[in-house]
């Protein structure tokens, strides 16, 4: 009875050992796996080829019209275009090649291939076919230059084997050529050394073609009569390869030698010795300080001083600019003479602050409306271009 009792602990005791402790599951060994990764990096170069134009803005037809001395300010626009030229395409990037399983595998050789039929050749470094170990991964690098700018799908493929097993892995990658990785002549550099730079404005299509605008301005004044040809060239030059390009505007003024021309009073407030534009001389044949008749105030405060109605200050701003006009050399009619005569009886009885009968009142104005009207070029020998 002791030794049966003997050997059935001693079974009981294998028994127990033999059950796996509650909770803690049997290892099972890992067989064979391999995935593969890929990049595809495109690089392309994009070269521009410029273009420009250049055209008078101001005066809008392209000519002028100016008495003696009178500064106009010209403007320009000068246009760019930047049109691109895509080449040199290349695809580069990685195949990564991993032994995810718990073997050894054995790789043949890689292929990489594009959706559009070229074939890659990769550089892993090693002798196929390779054993490449359980839980390592085997990096191959590419480069290939390509026809075009098509987009394209890579494909990587491997077959393996191992642990009794064997099959293929891939991994793809897409790419498209949209951002150049080099640019040739992308931007310029414009100058116009007889115009002054005033503002610029810049798009890029979505086909990568640059538009630029660029607008300057310059005075143009000629103090002896005649016919002149202004020339206005422009030059831009690219960053890259120093490309230069240029553009002319042609601009045809008139100063007439008999007759001359009239310029309003908006021009001769602007033009005195007080600006805010050039300076015309002719204003030193009167001088703007000096007194105005028994107005208490100089020519130029009398130009100055809004007229609210007011009949004399209504002719008192024609008679300015129609003197200053005469001065300049532009031919008068027996109206206007006969109005500036009527002005200078009238200044020389009144002041602004008299009271003007109805009558004194109107006759004021109608003789304004003739010195405006040969300010203004209607009659006369015409309006200077302002």
């Amino acid at each position: 009875m002791r030794h049966w009792y003997a050997v059935l602990l001693a079974v009981g005791l294998l028994g127990a050992c033999s059950q796996a402790p509650q909770g803690v599951k049997p290892q099972v060994a890992v067989g064979a796996s391999v995935t593969v990764e890929k990049t595809a990096v495109p690089e392309f170069k994009r070269t521009y080829r410029w273009t420009m134009e250049k055209k008078v803005t101001d005066p809008a037809g392209g000519s002028l019209t100016l008495a003696p001395g009178q500064s106009y300010l010209v403007k320009y626009a000068v246009s760019l275009v930047g049109t691109p030229t895509d080449s040199d395409f290349k695809v580069q990037g990685t195949v990564t090649i991993k032994n995810t399983g718990g073997v050894d595998v054995t790789l043949q050789t890689p292929s990489d291939t594009l959706s559009t039929g070229e074939s890659l050749a990769l550089n892993c470094g090693v002798t196929f076919p390779y054993t490449l170990p359980a839980g390592q991964a085997l990096s191959c690098t590419y480069s290939q230059n390509l026809p075009n700018g098509q987009s394209r799908t890579n494909t990587a493929t491997v077959s393996w084997s191992g642990g009794g097993e064997s099959g293929t892995a891939s991994g793809q990658a897409s790419f498209a050529f949209t951002t150049p990785s080099a640019v040739v002549d992308g931007s310029v550099t414009v100058s116009d050394p007889s115009a002054t730079l005033v503002s610029a404005i810049s798009g890029i299509s979505p086909e990568g073609v640059i538009s630029q605008t660029y607008f300057f301005e310059r005075w143009v004044k000629f103090d002896a009569c005649g016919e002149y040809q202004v020339d206005n060239t422009a030059t831009f030059t690219t960053n890259t390869t120093q490309t230069q390009g240029s553009a002319s505007a042609s601009l045809n003024v008139s100063v007439p030698c008999v007759g001359g021309c009239t310029l309003t009073q908006g021009y001769w407030k602007t033009h005195s010795t007080y600006g805010p534009a050039p300076y015309d001389n002719t204003w030193a044949k009167i001088g703007e300080d000096t007194p105005f008749f028994l107005s208490g105030q100089s020519h130029y405060q009398v130009l100055w001083t809004s007229p609210k109605g007011s009949a004399y200050y209504i002719l008192a701003h024609q008679y300015i600019a129609a003197k200053l006009n005469i001065l300049n050399g532009a031919s008068a009619t027996p109206a206007v003479d006969a109005a500036m005569a009527w002005a200078e009886t009238f200044f020389n009885s009144y002041k602004p602050s008299d009271s003007l009968d109805k009558a004194t009142s109107n006759q004021a104005k109608g003789y304004a409306a003739t010195l405006d009207s040969y300010n203004n070029g209607l009659i006369g020998p015409g309006h200077c271009s302002e």
